[in-house]
C-alpha cells in the first residue's frame, strides 16, 4: 500500500524567500507544523492508501496529462486559511483561479471516479499549504493575513501533473513522484 495523491509540484526556489519571510512574520502569532518548501504542491485529488498494483491503472487512466509539462500561468497571490478565519487549521498560499488547473482537476476527478474512487464534493480550490496550525493569537493572525492579501508571491509558466506518494514520518511528510 502507498499513500497517494495526484498533484503538481511548485518551483520551491521561487517561493522560498517569501516562505522564510512569512515564517518569521508569523512566529509568535501561530504554532504548527510548517511544510518544507520542497513539498510545495497543488493537489487535484487525494486518493489515500492505494494497493501498488492499482497504481498502474491510475497511470494508464491519467495518461493524457501525467508527467507532461502543461503551459499555463500559475499566479500565487495572498494567503488563505481552511476551514475559516475564526478557526484556522491550515494556512496556505492562494493560487489564483485558473481554467487550466480547473480542467486538470475535472479530468483527474472523472478518471479516478471511473476507477472506483469516491467523487470529491468540495469545490476545487487550488492552493499551496504552508503550515498546519495548532494555535493562533487571533487578532494578530488576522492582521498578518490582511497584510499579505494583495501580495503576488510568485508566477510559474508551466505545471506537470504527477502521481505523488506521501510518506509520513515524525519530522513531517516526504513527497516523491511515483
Amino acid at each position: 500500500m502507498k499513500r497517494i495523491f495526484i498533484g503538481s509540484f511548485i518551483d520551491s526556489k521561487g517561493l522560498k524567500k517569501h516562505y522564510t519571510e512569512i515564517k518569521k512574520d508569523f512566529s509568535g502569532v501561530l504554532t504548527g507544523s510548517w511544510v518544507k518548501p520542497e513539498n510545495f504542491h497543488i493537489t487535484y485529488k487525494f486518493l489515500g492508501n492505494v494497493e501498488e498494483d492499482k497504481i498502474e491503472d491510475i497511470k494508464n487512466n491519467l495518461s493524457e496529462c501525467i508527467n507532461k509539462e502543461i503551459e499555463t500561468q500559475i499566479i500565487v497571490k495572498g494567503l488563505g486559511v481552511f476551514p475559516n478565519l475564526d478557526q484556522p487549521k491550515v494556512l496556505y498560499f492562494k493560487v489564483e483561479e485558473n481554467p487550466v488547473l480547473t480542467e486538470i482537476n475535472k479530468y483527474v476527478e472523472n478518471q479516478m471516479v471511473s476507477l472506483g474512487f469516491k467523487r470529491e464534493i468540495k469545490r476545487f480550490l487550488p492552493h499551496i499549504t504552508v503550515v498546519r496550525i495548532k494555535e493562533v493569537k487571533q487578532q494578530s493572525f488576522l492582521e498578518k493575513i490582511k497584510k499579505y492579501e494583495d501580495k503576488v508571491f510568485f508566477k510559474q509558466k508551466t505545471i506537470t501533473v504527477n502521481i505523488i506518494e506521501s510518506m509520513l514520518n515524525p519530522k513531517g511528510a516526504v513527497y516523491k513522484k511515483v
